[in-house]
């Protein structure tokens, strides 16, 4: 008989307690493909010209690994003292438009991976305003970018605005009937062009005789001498060039007729035309007032203070934009005999905003009132009177005042 032997073998199997160190998987990294817009300024030139254009130049770009997609927005806020200015600006595929000082350019076309899109140019005139500097700044948006790209998304550039073309200043004086007293107006020019002088004149009582007539001083030595007064101007213009001292002297012809303290107000302008770009005036007032006879009447006289800086009283003073001017103009009764029905006048000086005007105090022996009975709103410009009651009497003074804000 056989017998059989069966083996019955065992097989153990062992697991690590639950926690072990072996649970996590290795790390999987996914790369998200985004577009990361950019975008830098620079200037054509590192100072401007007040009363030039100034040309921005806008690059857009995409550092991201992703083409942008659907429309791509550039917004340029433009600096007070900058307006924009259409004609040149914008570019390949770009649609700009403004409002106020915001220009809005937007593009659909596509700016690829790691490539630069197409350059905007923004142009935009220099006005006073603008000095001493001004800082422009743009931001890019949209394109698909996702928020997390859009820290990088501004370029701001800063420019001087050193070239300045000035034109001086205003004037006050008195003449007698039948004479003809002259003012001297200086142009120094900041940049190259062409000035064209013109003058308008309002007076009041509106009679025949009141007359205005402009010549080149060409000495500048603020008198009609040599062949100064043998040609008016009329219209012609006049090439200057940086660094360029141009003279000219109004001659304001008041009539026989012409009462005691009738006023003939006068507007000076300065047109000058840029190489490119708009032309820009500059505007000087002078004010003829009539004595009654001679060694008579008021003799105007006109000082300036800068408030702001706390500077003393002068005929000529100097500011900044921001400061606020004080002018005070003084009428003495130079005559031997009362002087009614007085009325002083004067206007708004360019490149200065009104803040307020009063009467100096106190009011002189026999003057019975005074009021400001013509004055612009604050923030504007315009004309100011002052209209007194009562007599001046020989040999007094009173003074008017009023402040200004430089732009």
């Amino acid at each position: 008989m056989r017998r059989c032997q069966f083996l019955l073998s065992r097989n153990w199997f062992w697991a690590p307690p639950d926690g072990a160190g072996n649970n996590t998987s290795a790390p999987v990294v996914t790369l998200v493909q985004a577009p990361d817009l950019r975008l830098t300024k620079t200037s054509a030139a590192t100072t401007l010209s007040v009363g030039a254009v100034a040309s921005f130049t806008l690059t857009p770009s995409n550092a991201g690994n992703l083409a942008t997609s659907g429309t791509v927005t550039v917004v340029d806020t433009l600096p007070v003292g900058l307006i924009y200015v259409a004609m040149g600006s914008g570019g390949t595929g770009w649609t700009c438009a403004a409002s106020g000082q915001t220009v809005t350019c937007t593009s659909s076309t596509a700016i690829g991976a790691a490539s630069n899109g197409n350059v905007i140019t923004i142009n935009a005139q220099v006005g006073s305003n603008a000095v001493p500097s001004v800082t422009n700044t743009a931001v890019i948006n949209g394109g698909n970018e996702p928020a997390v790209n859009s820290g990088n998304n501004s370029a701001a550039v800063t420019v001087g605005s050193a070239a300045v073309n000035t034109f001086l200043t205003d004037g006050m004086q008195a003449g007698q009937p039948g004479s003809s007293v002259l003012y001297t107006h200086v142009f120094n020019t900041g940049l190259s062009g062409t000035v064209v002088f013109s003058s308008v004149h309002t007076p009041s009582p509106n009679i025949p005789g009141w007359t205005v007539q402009i010549y080149r001083d060409n000495n500048c030595n603020g008198v009609l001498d040599g062949v100064d007064g043998a040609t008016e101007i009329t219209g012609s213009g006049f090439a200057v060039s940086p660094g360029q001292q141009l003279c000219i002297v109004v001659k304001s012809n008041i009539p026989a007729s012409a009462p005691f303290n009738s006023q003939d107000v006068i507007s000076v302008t300065a047109s000058f035309t840029p190489p490119s770009g708009p032309i820009v005036s500059y505007t000087r007032t002078d004010i003829t007032t009539v004595g009654s006879a001679p060694g008579s009447g008021l003799v105007l006289q006109k000082s300036v203070r800068n408030v702001t800086q706390g500077g003393g009283v002068g005929t000529s003073n100097s500011a900044r934009p921001g400061d606020t001017i004080e002018y005070v103009i003084t009428y003495p009764n130079s005559s031997n005999s009362p002087l009614g029905t007085i009325s002083i006048a004067d206007v708004i000086p360019a490149f200065t905003t009104f803040v307020s005007a009063s009467c100096g105090a106190p009011l002189p022996l026999s003057i019975s009132g005074c009021s400001v009975t013509t004055q612009p709103s604050v923030g504007g410009t315009g004309a100011l009177q002052w209209t007194l009651t009562g007599t001046l009497q020989a040999s007094r003074v009173g003074t008017v005042v009023f402040r200004v804000l430089v732009q």
